[in-house]
């Protein structure tokens, strides 16, 4: 009986702790405190239907800082110990604001449904610009939805996503260049039917010299204003700072990408 109680006891343990560890690992951990209230429910309204539809994990997470760490090794740390409870798998946006960093970590079974930079840049490059005005509440359910897409794509197609083929410009450029060529020619054909038409070498053949008499000619210069407007200083820090993939701590258990906004 008491050996009974024992297993009972254990398992009602570990039962507290995977609950334990689940409510430590909401779809949103804002950490520097982004978010209102408001905004705060309607983001994790937007992580949790997609996972939901999906079974996966879609989580966002804000730190005001992580110190000296790379944002891509601590996004990967946030898989493996948080949010690797997906059943079809994981993902996470960590947000890192003392270095104006972005990372984007999935675990191997998204890897393949986020295929590269070109599947992380296709939800970044739609929500990184809404990061550099400070909507946060904007870039991270955009983040939601775009992973959304990502997902039923693969969920139909049986493969992640990749960019269309390389657009055919030889093609392209073939018919223009065919097209040019046939209006040069009808041009040309027009041309030789209008016999009031010649081509003439000087400009002043063209002038009615009976009705035009130039008297006389002056330039007078009064002043003039010089206004010197110095160019804008660009910043060479923030010149990828678009959505691009600039950093990865992608290995074999992990995918995905990172940049700056």
């Amino acid at each position: 009986m008491k050996k009974i109680f024992l297993i009972l006891t254990l398992a009602a343990a570990m039962l507290l702790s995977a609950a334990t560890a689940l409510a430590a690992a909401p779809s949103v951990m804002d950490n520097a405190n982004l978010l209102s209230p408001d905004e705060l429910i309607r983001v994790e309204q937007a992580l949790e239907q997609c996972e939901r539809e999906y079974n996966v994990r879609i989580g966002v997470v804000t730190a005001a800082s992580i110190g000296d760490q790379k944002p891509g090794d601590f996004a990967n740390a946030l898989i493996d110990e948080a949010y690797n409870d997906g059943v079809n798998g994981n993902m996470v946006l960590l947000q890192v604001i003392d270095q104006r960093k972005w990372y984007i970590s999935t675990d191997k079974k998204l890897k393949e449904v986020i295929v590269g930079n070109e599947g992380v840049e296709y939800m970044s490059k739609a929500f990184v610009p809404y990061l550099k005005k400070e909507d946060y509440a904007e870039a991270y359910i955009i983040y939601a939805n775009k992973a959304g897409e990502l997902l039923a794509y693969y969920e139909e197609n049986g493969e992640g996503w990749t960019p269309d083929k390389e657009f055919p410009w030889l093609g392209v450029l073939g018919s223009l260049a065919f097209g040019a060529l046939a209006a040069f020619i009808y041009r040309l054909g027009l041309l030789a039917t209008m016999s009031n038409v010649r081509k003439q070498v000087e400009a002043n053949v063209y002038l009615n010299k009976e009705s035009f008499s130039l008297l006389a000619t002056e330039d007078t210069y009064m002043y003039s204003t010089v206004s010197v407007v110095p160019l804008a200083k660009h910043n060479n820090n923030n010149n990828d700072a678009d959505g691009s993939v600039t950093d990865s701590s992608s290995d074999g258990d992990h995918g995905g990408g990172g940049g700056d906004y």
